[in-house]
């Protein structure tokens, strides 16, 4: 008879071995020894799981990889997404690995293991992991961190980052602003590369240079807006000459708001600020922050539908994808 509440848990008991073990036998690994093999098999023959084809397609699962600490930017896709699949029969498995990219190997591991059939990685690399991808399950990345220049043949689905960086100066340069400052994380990669190229590319069209010492990096392991705050306190207090900034989040965004007005500099008056995602409740509960907001139902549509395309054996015409971006007014600029 059928015991359908067994778990892998109690069948690792029966055999006298660990739930991994289990795990491998059912994912079709090959680092397990074949009498134990054999002993689990017939275990979930025999206390009603049936075959390991059975087994994996009876609840479909996908899985989000998460390497971010802008929490309001992940939640929103996480939310998107799970309700895509939800609405599918798809459950879906989250984890985050924040900016330890050692954690990756083993968050993908894990996801293996549950038996998901296709992954998304939002802001994780490619490159490092290729060759750690399970060739079974489908993959598609949002914001990869590697440029779209090197992954041509991965699915991938990003913010139009230099023409945000456009949009933001040309914002400034409509309301004066001759010399700004531009506020991110430690981690420079592709997307930082060309919101600071488009950035720059229209402060030159102008005859403005941006010099080096206004790409200003900040440690991630501080809370985005204390980071940003004590940096513009410091600026302000070292009288480094600016009249406006462009931050990499509305947080940062807000610290620098605060950072200013504590040092008795008014908004937008002797300071003009421009935010980067129009999502936290940092753009819209204190004040409203001018921002360029990223779309990020956009982003998570067009991952989710190539991703379930991919895990039904579709072709996807399209593998690339850059998602524009918008400008929102606020009482910062």
């Amino acid at each position: 008879m059928r015991k359908k509440s067994v778990t892998i848990r109690e069948i690792a008991k029966k055999c006298g071995i660990s739930t991994a073990t289990v795990s491998r036998v059912l994912n079709k690994e090959e680092n397990v020894a074949e009498d134990t093999r054999k002993k689990v098999l017939d275990a979930l023959v025999k206390y009603g799981y049936g075959t390991q084809d059975q087994i994996r397609h009876k609840v479909k699962k996908v899985g989000i990889i998460m390497r971010t600490n802008t929490p309001d930017y992940s939640s929103g896709l996480l939310k998107y997404i799970t309700n895509y699949f939800f609405a599918r029969g798809i459950q879906v498995i989250s984890t985050c690995i924040y900016n330890d990219y050692a954690k990756l190997p083993l968050a993908l591991d894990t996801l293996y293991d549950a038996g998901v059939l296709g992954v998304i990685l939002i802001r994780c690399p490619y490159m490092s992991i290729m060759e750690r991808l399970d060739i079974h399950v489908s993959h598609v990345w949002i914001d990869c961190n590697d440029s779209l220049e090197y992954t041509p043949d991965i699915c991938c689905i990003q913010s139009d980052h230099h023409f945000s960086g456009r949009i933001a100066a040309m914002e400034l340069i409509k309301h004066g602003c001759k010399k700004p400052i531009l506020i991110m994380g430690a981690d420079y990669t592709h997307r930082t590369r060309d919101r600071n190229g488009g950035f720059s590319s229209e402060y030159e069209k102008r005859g403005i240079a941006i010099e080096d010492d206004r790409f200003i990096y900040l440690p991630l392991q501080k809370d985005p807006f204390t980071g940003s705050r004590e940096m513009i306190r410091y600026l302000i207090a070292t009288e480094f000459p600016f009249d406006s900034v462009f931050a990499i989040n509305d947080w940062r965004a807000l610290g620098a708001y605060a950072g200013a007005q504590s040092m008795g500099q008014s908004i937008p008056q002797d300071i003009k600020i421009i935010g980067f995602d129009g999502l936290s409740p940092a753009s819209h509960s204190i004040l409203n922050i001018a921002c360029i907001r990223q779309n990020i139902d956009q982003l998570a549509e067009n991952a989710c539908v190539r991703l379930y395309a991919l895990m039904n054996g579709q072709a996807i015409a399209q593998k690339h994808v850059i998602v524009p971006t918008d400008f929102l007014s606020g009482q910062t600029l």
